[in-house]
C-alpha cells in the first residue's frame, strides 16, 4: 500500500499549445491548456521518482462543470443557457458532461481510494457521467511526450535546487 498519493487536475484541454521556449507561457495565448500539458508531462515522471518513497503520482480529469465561472458572465440568461446546453449535450450522449462537483469528483474519488493494483500512472483518469446524471470513471492513456517530460523535470529540479541553497 502506497504511503500516499498526489492527485494531480487535468484537462481534455492540455494539448491545445506549449512551447519549452515559453514554458511559463509568459507570452502565450492559452495559459490553462498550457499548465494542464505540464501536469500531463511530470505527472509520469514524478510517479517514477516518489513510487520509491512510497508516493504515487496519477491525473483525475473532473470534465466539463458548471462551476462559478458562470457568475463572471453577468448576464442570467446566458448563465442558463449555457447549463441547459451542458445537460443537453450529456443527453446527446457526451459523458464529459459532468456538470456538477458530485459527478465531477468520480476519477478523484476514485484515485484516492482504489488499491495500489488498481491503479496505474500511465493512464489518465476521466470523471464521466450518464444520460441522467450517474458518475463514473473511464481511464485511458496519458499522452507523455518524453522530451517535453524530461525538459520540464530538469526545470523543476534546478528551481528545487535554488531552494535548497
Amino acid at each position: 500500500m502506497s504511503k500516499g498519493r498526489v492527485i494531480w487536475t487535468g484537462s481534455s484541454a492540455s494539448q491545445l499549445e506549449f512551447s519549452q521556449l515559453d514554458y511559463m507561457h509568459i507570452h502565450g495565448l492559452k495559459p490553462y491548456e498550457s499548465s494542464k500539458y505540464i501536469v500531463d508531462q511530470i505527472s509520469q515522471k514524478m510517479d517514477e521518482r516518489l513510487r520509491q518513497k512510497g508516493v504515487r503520482c496519477f491525473v483525475g480529469e473532473p470534465g466539463n462543470v458548471c462551476t462559478s465561472f458562470l457568475a463572471n458572465i453577468g448576464v442570467p440568461v446566458l448563465q442558463m443557457l449555457i447549463v441547459v446546453v451542458f445537460y443537453l449535450m450529456r443527453i446527446c450522449g457526451l459523458q464529459r458532461f459532468t456538470i456538477d462537483a458530485q459527478c465531477a469528483s468520480a476519477a478523484f474519488i476514485y484515485l484516492a481510494f482504489a488499491r495500489d493494483e488498481e491503479v496505474d500512472a500511465s493512464q489518465k483518469y476521466y470523471s464521466c457521467a450518464s444520460r441522467w446524471g450517474h458518475s463514473s470513471v473511464v481511464r485511458a492513456p496519458l499522452e507523455c511526450c518524453t522530451k517535453d517530460a524530461d525538459f520540464l523535470i530538469s526545470k523543476l529540479d534546478a528551481l528545487v535546487d535554488r531552494f535548497d541553497q
